[in-house]
């Protein structure tokens, strides 16, 4: 959902040809749900320029959300990194950083303690399968033995009872394989579990403290959005039978919200490539819409983490048919 956004209903279509367009290591804490959580824009004195398709996640050594790349206005692909402190955000100069990209996954290594970065698009439409990552003020790339095919569109989640990053599936060329990785700080396996969800891209991935397991929902493959759940224990799939869900989509962001001990699910395209912005959590079990409380506009290719020094969602960009995003927003 990115690349000029075009209207989803046409790019949908051309899915199988063509480059798509449109976490976190929580603390464990005992779950609070005394009150709603709502969403709040918020207006920092420093915003990183509109985008879509960038990747961002919680570095929980440095206590900061890490933002990168993307996919900027006049479809410029973007190669900036950026913190946020609960506040503002500002720009960082690493000595040396990924080359520009997007529609790239990244996840927090909690075993390692640093971020990790792994594949997009570059300039040229073509994907990439670099591994990169992020001490809390330089980027380094890493040379694995092991390396899983170039791919984009991506999910990554850190699996915190396996100490492994998980990566599964992804736009590949010639096509599609719903693969499953991970990686362990040095290297990455390619794993071969017995069940898997079918093979996609655009769906979202977040670890599950509460229930020890990392969960997926949704995403698309050729033009047709899922709406399946699914869990991985660190060496299996698990598709859930959930009573409520949301509806099909892709491009949606998903992140654990450790104050409430849930999974929260933002926005996305629909089966239609309409822009969505209802928020889900997920208990375990079930899917629970949460009331409309000041949520962002319609939007999907957002990127969503939880900064767990302040105790919040945090939002930002995204797209939709009418442009692109600079938006940042706050759920708590």
């Amino acid at each position: 959902m990115c690349n000029h956004f075009f209207k989803m209903s046409s790019l949908l279509l051309m899915l199988g040809s063509l480059p798509s367009l449109a976490q976190l290591l929580p603390s464990p804490a005992t779950p609070d749900n005394s009150s709603t959580p709502m969403w709040t824009e918020v207006f920092p004195g420093t915003n990183p320029s509109v985008r879509a398709c960038h990747a961002m996640v919680y570095d929980a050594e440095a206590g900061k959300v890490v933002m990168f790349a993307g996919l900027g206005a006049n479809s410029k692909i973007l190669s900036g990194t950026f913190l946020w402190n609960g506040h503002n955000w500002t720009q960082e100069k690493p000595k040396t950083h990924p080359s520009p990209r997007f529609f790239h996954s990244m996840a927090y290594d909690g075993g390692a303690k640093n971020v990790v970065l792994f594949g997009g698009f570059d300039t040229t439409n073509n994907l990439l399968n670099d591994t990169w990552v992020w001490n809390g003020s330089n980027w380094r790339q890493e040379h694995p033995k092991t390396v899983p095919p170039p791919r984009s569109e991506s999910a990554m989640a850190y699996d915190s009872s396996d100490n492994k990053v998980v990566m599964f599936s992804g736009k590949q060329e010639p096509e599609i394989i719903a693969d499953t990785w991970v990686w362990n700080g040095s290297n990455w396996t390619g794993e071969h579990p017995s069940e898997a969800p079918s093979a996609r891209q655009g769906h979202a991935m977040a670890y599950d403290t509460a229930n020890g397991n990392v969960v997926l929902f949704g995403g698309i493959n050729r033009a047709v959005a899922d709406g399946d759940t699914w869990v991985w224990n660190g060496s299996n799939w698990t598709q859930m039978n959930p009573v409520h869900s949301p509806s099909a989509r892709s491009f949606h962001t998903m992140a654990y919200d450790s104050v409430r001990g849930k999974v929260v699910l933002f926005g996305g395209a629909d089966t239609s490539g309409n822009p969505l912005n209802d928020t889900w959590v997920w208990n375990g079990s079930d899917w629970t819409e949460e009331p409309n409380n000041g949520q962002p506009a319609p939007r999907f290719s957002q990127a969503m983490t939880y900064d767990s020094s302040h105790g919040e969602v945090v939002l930002f960009g995204g797209g939709n048919d009418a442009g692109t995003f600079g938006d940042t927003f706050v759920w708590k």
